[in-house]
């Protein structure tokens, strides 16, 4: 296979899943986030200014070192998720980068909102572009995944985390790769009275996944069918780009 993350620079994508800047508002308490209605979060993420030129390059430049070869060696027959895809550059340059669509893996772009004007190419049908709350979306339908990115998306913004993750390893094929990039200090769970980890030390703790990386860069292979993710409760939520959170495990 070519080159293929040297041709992409340029492409620009109006929406993905973190902001550059954003009014700060002040911590709410555990039980009002839980009363908080899906109109309500929409507001709250759409008044945030998003990053509007992640491509595939950059992708290639902040996720593991692992991606670009992993990404390089799917098949037609295997599917990649990218969570808070914006408007699906990275992987209509991914498509693109092949003499004949149909050499490349189906690609599925997870977008919280798209402008109305926006129609993505469908490739022939690989590439589908899900817009909504990916909590909400009926992945169990979907084609189970090889490859799954989130580039500052869902992992770095939901409000349940717990339900994000669960969905993302179910729709994941044993020995299936889930690159994440996010901020190392954002995200804090408490696993005891007197211990909180990171999000990438939490990670490590779930039994099923094997998890490498630091500071943020985190790649996940999932190493067998059934991952449990430990019950989450929402303990705080600031809004930031990205927010800061802090969740507890459910005894």
């Amino acid at each position: 296979m070519r080159h293929f993350l040297n041709a992409v620079v340029g492409f620009v994508i109006l929406f993905s899943g973190v902001g550059t800047a954003s009014a700060a508002a002040a911590a709410e308490q555990c039980s009002s986030l839980f009363l908080v209605s899906h109109w309500e979060i929409s507001a709250r993420v759409q008044k945030n200014k998003f990053v509007t030129n992640r491509d595939l390059f950059e992708y290639g430049e902040v996720l593991h070192k692992d991606f670009k070869d992993s990404l390089q060696k799917l098949s037609p027959e295997q599917h990649w998720i990218d969570l808070g895809a914006g408007k699906a550059n990275a992987q209509i340059a991914y498509i693109k980068s092949f003499p004949h669509s149909q050499s490349a893996a189906q690609a599925t772009a997870v977008a919280y909102k798209l402008d109305r004007w926006f129609s993505p190419p469908k490739f022939d049908g690989k590439l589908q572009v899900k817009e909504g709350a990916f909590e909400t979306q009926p992945t169990h339908t979907w084609k189970k995944a090889d490859l799954v990115t989130d580039v500052f998306g869902v992992v770095s913004y939901t409000h349940d985390l717990h339900t994000s993750l669960q969905k993302v390893f179910d729709m994941m094929n044993v020995k299936g790769e889930f690159y994440i990039y996010a901020s190392n200090y954002h995200t804090s769970v408490r696993v005891s009275e007197k211990t909180s980890l990171s999000l990438i030390d939490f990670l490590a703790t779930i039994d099923g996944l094997r998890v490498e990386g630091r500071y943020g860069t985190i790649k996940i292979t999932k190493e067998k069918e059934n991952v449990t993710v430990p019950q989450l409760e929402l303990l705080k939520y600031k809004d930031d780009a990205p927010p800061s959170r802090s969740f507890r495990v459910v005894p």
